[in-house]
């Protein structure tokens, strides 16, 4: 049976990502604006200089932006773990409140060696994740969301066509009116549904600018 510490680092995807945490009274009255260490199905972790009480409720908005005028969407996760570093800072580690039935269930292997299959590794360490992204393959650009995201790539709802292996500039997440800071990327699968397809993307494939 895994540890809490093997559980904990399962599907965990290093990202950085604007979070807007909300504390309530018992034990206090407070928000702040930080940005997330590392993002999974259940939870984040992200630094704090404020001290968080250990299984208090707070409520989270991922992705935020100071700049929309629209209500923030707000859920409830609980601090689950607070650790001090050597900066006087915390790492704060949040589990969302719809997870907590979602355990990972140890996996049980047959005698012999088995071979991992292409599903397999494309569904390693996947985060299921909606943000806003822009990608742009040469002069067509189109803003859309998030399926998944993982260490190596990102899964995306698309509306145009795009031809696998062609290398695009992709910005995750994507803020209107803000600097880009675009990420070279290659298309490596594309799947038809109902209404447009889903695009992965595969990071740091590009050499080259297609403009």
């Amino acid at each position: 049976m895994p540890d809490a510490k093997n559980q904990r680092q399962r599907a965990r995807v290093r990202m950085s990502l604007p979070v807007r945490v909300r504390q309530i009274y018992p034990p206090r009255d407070a928000v702040e604006v930080s940005v997330t260490l590392d993002v999974s199905r259940n939870g984040i972790l992200f630094r704090s200089a404020d001290f968080y009480l250990l299984h208090s409720t707070v409520w989270v908005t991922m992705n935020y932006s100071a700049k929309e005028t629209a209500p923030d969407s707000e859920f409830p996760a609980t601090v689950v773990r607070i650790v001090k570093n050597p900066e006087g800072l915390y790492d704060v580690a949040l589990q969302f409140h719809s997870s907590r039935a979602d355990r990972v269930e140890p996996v049980v292997r047959g005698a012999g060696p088995s071979a991992i299959t292409s599903s397999e590794r494309r569904n390693k360490n996947r985060v299921r994740t909606a943000m806003s992204i822009r990608v742009r393959a040469g002069d067509m650009v189109e803003e859309s969301i998030t399926v998944n995201v993982s260490r190596t790539g990102v899964l995306f709802r698309s509306s145009r066509q795009y031809a696998v292996g062609q290398a695009v500039w992709m910005v995750m997440p994507y803020q209107p009116g803000e600097e880009l800071s675009e990420v070279a990327a290659r298309v490596v699968r594309t799947v038809v549904i109902d209404v447009g397809r889903l695009v992965a993307l595969h990071f740091g494939e590009n050499t080259t600018d297609s403009r």
